[in-house]
């Protein structure tokens, strides 16, 4: 299988499993998704000749395989449904250059303007921030309901190599960029795994979560909320490295807090103790989903009586 098919394969899964983990959630209704007709390839290279830069390889198969995404999905809760999740992708049409200067004046500054801390590294991954002027070309893949935008961000690779370096970051309404990974494939799981709660992508930034968002995690996505608070940012990838997509388990990226493995039988007391001095703690995904278990129990009843 070549990596055109693998991306395409990819994509089907995840939105496949996406749609079917959903739907064995408590209290979530009206599940919908737009994926949209494939883009015709000429629109795809036209794209490319008006920007000047190559679409990566796996956003193209991306467009190729659906021109944009759209799956939304709510909560029922005493008296309707109310909208919660979205999961987006803009078309390639609406895949628009942001911060361009050549309409730049006193009276219409440009983003590059307005922005007070263009230059300079991001403190949680350390990598240097993308800038608004000629350095950076920067696109947007999500509005993200007004409250920011995730970017795709080409800029000259330092390496000596001619191939741009691309990477998606995430722009707050206070201009600042927060890094996100550094393909379109993992940023895609990441969306997937998120579930497209409000403002998820805040849980990548020293912001934070609001206490709404915080609320909408708790009841559909703890373990995934405790992961994001625990693990750092890591410059090479949050996620699997695009290059091991054709071995993704979907099982497992949508694995929550219903899915966890049961807990072994007690164990004495003295048998317990000295597990405790043999094995040091070690801080993982697999604690953390356990020790998520009883917040989880709370969380599934809360669901239970909402949805009622």
């Amino acid at each position: 299988m070549d990596d055109a098919s693998r991306t395409r394969s990819l994509i089907e899964q995840l939105n496949i499993g996406i749609i079917k983990y959903l739907e064995k959630k408590t209290g979530v209704t009206k599940i919908e998704m737009d994926p949209g007709k494939p883009a015709d390839r000429h629109a795809v290279l036209s794209w490319e000749q008006k920007n000047m830069c190559l679409l990566p390889e796996d956003l193209k198969q991306f467009y190729l395989t659906t021109d944009g995404l759209q799956l939304t999905w709510c909560s029922n809760i005493e008296n309707g449904a109310i909208p919660v999740g979205r999961i987006y992708i803009n078309s390639v049409s609406s895949l628009l250059k942001i911060g361009d200067s050549s309409t730049t004046s006193y009276v219409n500054p440009s983003l590059h303007d307005l922005d007070p801390d263009s230059d300079g590294e991001e403190e949680r991954s350390g990598l240097e921030r993308p800038t608004f002027d000629s350095r950076c070309k920067l696109f947007e893949l999500d509005p993200c309901d007004g409250y920011g935008k995730v970017c795709l961000v080409y800029r000259d690779n330092k390496g000596g190599s001619s191939d741009p370096k691309i990477e998606i970051w995430f722009l707050d309404r206070g201009l600042r960029w927060h890094y996100l990974t550094d393909s379109f494939t993992s940023y895609y799981r990441m969306m997937i795994m998120h579930l497209g709660l409000p403002q998820w992508q805040y849980a990548f930034t020293d912001i934070g979560l609001s206490q709404q968002a915080k609320q909408w995690f708790n009841l559909y996505a703890l373990v995934r909320l405790e992961l994001d608070t625990e693990i750092p940012v890591d410059v090479s990838g949050q996620l699997e490295s695009s290059s091991s997509t054709s071995q993704l388990d979907v099982g497992r990226v949508f694995k929550g807090k219903s899915d966890k493995k049961k807990p072994v039988p007690s164990q004495t007391q003295s048998q317990q103790s000295q597990s405790i001095k043999r094995k040091p703690t070690v801080s993982s995904a697999k604690n953390a989903q356990q020790t998520g278990i009883k917040s989880s129990v709370s969380a599934s009843q809360i669901t239970n009586k909402l949805a009622k």
